[in-house]
């Protein structure tokens, strides 16, 4: 089979099953966090180290996954993790003891995650910039789809299956990704990218990190990110036990939050043919703060009032929509001889800013929004000063032919 076999309608379902995956991974248990802090008798904030040990994990695939598959292919990089992916999330769904539930969920992102640099790094190998830009602001749009669906269907499966069943249902779907890869999706790697040795990989990462360029974007989508997962990790807890709402409803709620990301992606889609990603990422940090600074009033004001913390956060991810796809644009376009390894690098800045947040939520994290509230205005307020600290006139030119091979 050709790369020219398969239409752009099997790499745009393909891409976005594979990119969303790790999100689905993420939002399909929150609604089930209460429970599984009863069932293991330990407190909320203990459970919110699944998600810290699966953003970590993200971040270590990510940085991983690059190079090797800049060294080894796409295609084998690829099925590899989602092996690992099937065998964690089995492991998850028969621990019995919390501990072995949060290193499996290390392992589970570990696997898992190496399908959001593979996947736009597949985008970037075999798409023109135009097509590029089309497909990515689709494929945000059809992820947005998935963090909304994700809890909603979860909560309904909670009764029927517990927590346990939503691993096994996570499992079967990493199988089905696996076959279609093995059976369907051939290597898009060009001929011409060769990868780096070991020897110069620490030298291509140096590089990379004193790049004012690269940094500016992978800071804007680490801090935007983090602006937004704070909410993640306090939601579950806070709405289902401060202000009561059940498992369905807090699916529910969960999911009208996210739509404003699907609204930023749209805008960004329709955006970025008018305007450049810089001038979209300028106007999603000015919305970002915004969203930030009416949540600390009204949580503040509000404090009993969970529409205080809903409403602000709509704002918030609508300023993300439009952050994420903009700054994964534009971050890759001058590292084509090295788009797996910069995209690894990329997304792991992302992910490790986002779990060290994640942590430092949970030491803070006392039942109530106050966590929230700080988390998300800190991230908010590094996202604007290194946005504008890092600005510069141009990108770099040349930079692929200057990196030793």
């Amino acid at each position: 089979m050709t790369q020219r076999a398969l239409s752009t309608g099997f790499w745009l379902v393909l891409l976005t099953a594979l990119i969303a995956l790790p999100r689905i991974t993420l939002d399909m248990h929150l609604p089930a966090l209460p429970a599984m802090a009863d069932y293991f008798h330990a407190r909320d904030a203990q459970l919110q180290l699944t998600l810290t040990l699966y953003a970590l994990g993200s971040a270590i695939s990510l940085l991983v996954s690059g190079p090797l598959t800049d060294r080894f292919g796409r295609r084998p990089v690829l099925l590899s993790g989602l092996f690992l992916y099937v065998a964690a999330t089995a492991a998850c769904a028969l621990s019995d003891n919390l501990g072995v539930l949060i290193i499996a969920r290390l392992f589970q992102a570990l696997g898992g995650c190496c399908t959001t640099v593979i996947g736009r790094v597949i985008v970037r190998d075999y798409f023109d910039r135009e097509e590029q830009a089309r497909l990515l602001g689709l494929i945000s749009m059809a992820m947005a789809v998935s963090p909304m669906a994700a809890p909603v269907l979860g909560s309904l499966m909670l009764p029927l299956i517990d927590w346990r069943g939503l691993f096994v249902l996570l499992g079967l779907i990493g199988a089905v990704l696996y076959l279609m890869v093995y059976r369907r999706l051939p290597e898009t790697r060009p001929a011409q990218v060769a990868a780096a040795p070991p020897s110069n990989l620490l030298q291509l990462y140096r590089q990379l990190l004193r790049d004012r360029y690269f940094l500016r974007y992978s800071l804007a989508i680490g801090c935007v990110y983090s602006t937004y997962f704070p909410f993640i990790s306090e939601s579950s807890a806070l709405l289902q036990r401060g202000f009561h709402l059940s498992a369905t409803a807090y699916a529910l709620v969960f999911a009208a939050t996210i739509s404003g990301y699907m609204l930023g992606a749209n805008l960004f889609r329709r955006l970025v043919q008018r305007f450049e990603p810089d001038r979209l990422i300028s106007a999603a940090i000015g919305l970002n703060i915004v969203g930030s600074v009416t949540l600390a009033t009204a949580t503040t004001l509000l404090p009993g009032e969970w529409l205080a913390i809903v409403l602000p956060m709509v704002v918030i991810m609508v300023s993300v929509g439009m952050a994420i796809p903009a700054c994964q644009l534009s971050v890759l376009q001058p590292y084509g001889a090295v788009a797996g390894t910069a995209s690894g690098l990329f997304f792991f800045i992302q992910m490790f800013i986002t779990a060290v947040g994640s942590w430092l939520t949970g030491l803070l994290s006392d039942g109530t929004s106050t966590a929230l509230m700080i988390m998300t205005s800190a991230a908010s307020v590094l996202l604007a000063s290194s946005w504008l600290a890092l600005q510069q006139k141009a990108a770099p030119v040349g930079y692929c032919q200057s990196v030793k091979r």
